[in-house]
């Protein structure tokens, strides 16, 4: 009966442990590190900062975030590389950063694979088919997304010709990064496909060895490219992702309130991101057409014409990255 008694005092102990690790009842005091590359007081820093709030907001000071911007702790390929090992416990990344080794991952960057934002949250949101599937991949290689950032959209802009058609791209010398996707994308659209480094963009504009490149707005602007062109297609061909990750190790030894104060606040901050991306796009395309620039926006059916163009580039890239099953899975959900 002793014997028994004793057994029974144990594993009452054991529960309340258990109780006091996973549901936080422990209060303990942790802190976090998260390194960027990003600029201090770009979109991704902002909202680096204002996951911070939240998360220290709701846990009343027992979780702190520190943030290191600048890519004072690696640059994003180091800082990913360190979030899957757990030298650094959470980041900002792009997808595209683990196509190689995560079947899936970068598959958003695809030209015209969305057709607008709104489409693109739903479908990749972590509760989704797509979402939750690439998450499940992070996780199995050591990490977890806690949310998605859409950055915007890119758009073709262009020196002296007023482009307002597909057809009308055919045989123009356009700037291209030194990028698989990007030579491929330019050489579907019917144009010349020029391999020119970030850096020599504006002198290749200015000088006339392109005839135009594609460029977010926000760089349009803050590279002064519309110094050097006049024309925009608004096409927002391409509509890319950043992930905030946190290492799976760090994250299942949190208490279960914890994990769920970080997983809520991933959620809103990326809901603060959205916005922030929302009025940037507009204000400046507001500022580009004061600035001199003609902006257009094509037809429903040039549209498709470019999306029919690029359908090929993307089944050959899921096929060589071997996520097949999840650009079906994004192409079903869009019907």
């Amino acid at each position: 009966m002793k014997q028994f008694r004793k057994i029974k005092l144990i594993l009452i102990v054991l529960g309340i442990i258990f109780l006091f690790v996973n549901f936080g009842i422990a209060n303990e005091n942790i802190t976090i590190k998260l390194g960027h590359h990003h600029n201090v007081g770009s979109n991704e820093d902002l909202t680096a900062n204002e996951f911070k709030k939240l998360v220290e907001g709701e846990s009343g000071g027992k979780i702190e975030i520190q943030i290191f911007p600048g890519a004072q702790l690696g640059q994003e390929t180091e800082a990913a590389q360190g979030v899957l090992l757990g030298t650094l416990q959470m980041t900002i990344v792009t997808p595209d950063k683990f196509k190689d080794n995560i079947f899936g991952m970068g598959i958003d960057g695809l030209p015209f694979l969305f057709k607008n934002m709104d489409e693109q949250k739903k479908i990749m949101d972590l509760n989704s088919l797509v979402g939750s599937k690439l998450n499940e991949r992070m996780i199995a290689k050591g990490a977890r997304i806690l949310g998605w950032y859409g950055y915007g959209s890119r758009q073709l802009i262009f020196v002296n010709k007023n482009v307002k058609t597909f057809d009308e791209l055919k045989g123009l010398k356009m700037r291209s990064p030194e990028s698989d996707v990007f030579i491929e994308m330019f050489r579907r659209m019917g144009t010349i496909p020029t391999p020119v480094t970030w850096g020599e963009a504006y002198i290749a504009l200015q000088t006339g060895l392109v005839e135009g490149m594609d460029s977010a707005l926000l760089d349009v602007r803050d590279m002064n490219f519309y110094e050097v062109t006049k024309y925009v297609l608004m096409t927002n061909h391409m509509l890319g992702l950043s992930s905030l990750l946190i290492n799976e190790k760090f994250f299942q030894n949190l208490p279960l309130d914890y994990q769920e104060i970080l997983i809520n606040a991933g959620e809103k901050a990326a809901e603060f991101y959205e916005n922030l991306v929302y009025e940037d796009e507009k204000e400046i395309a507001g500022w580009l057409v004061e600035k001199g620039m003609i902006l257009n926006t094509p037809s429903k059916e040039d549209i498709e014409k470019f999306r029919l163009a690029l359908v090929p580039m993307q089944d050959q890239w899921a096929e060589k990255h071997r996520c097949t099953d999840i650009l079906t899975d994004i192409r079903n959900l869009q019907q």
